[in-house]
């Protein structure tokens, strides 16, 4: 079953670090596929098609790994709502709790 899936403005703001540094690093191109990339995982996510794990001690919040990034969101009947798109390399733990606490 399928549900529609957003993103918080902490989330946007990833997405838009992410694109603007793809664009500086590998060009436009490569830029918008990878966002393309993001997308389509957060809609396997919505679909219920992808394979996903839950943050230990958060048992609410679900993450998927897509190219260098890791996709945390929250799912609920009606919508998948992403709140960070995290690079592999960040202090993971850390950046989820300040999310997770209303913070960038």
């Amino acid at each position: 079953m399928s549900v529609s899936y957003r993103f918080t403005r902490d989330a946007i703001e990833d997405l838009l670090s992410i694109w603007l540094y793809g664009d500086e690093r590998w060009g436009e191109d490569q830029a918008d596929r990878y966002q393309d990339e993001l997308h389509a995982a957060c809609q396997r996510i919505a679909d219920g098609e992808a394979v996903t794990s839950v943050v230990e001690g958060k048992p609410d919040v679900r993450y998927l790994h897509c190219g260098r990034h890791f996709i945390f969101y929250v799912p609920s009947r009606s919508e998948v709502v992403v709140i960070a798109v995290l690079h592999e390399r960040m202090d993971l733990p850390a950046r989820l709790a300040k999310r997770l606490k209303g913070g960038a």
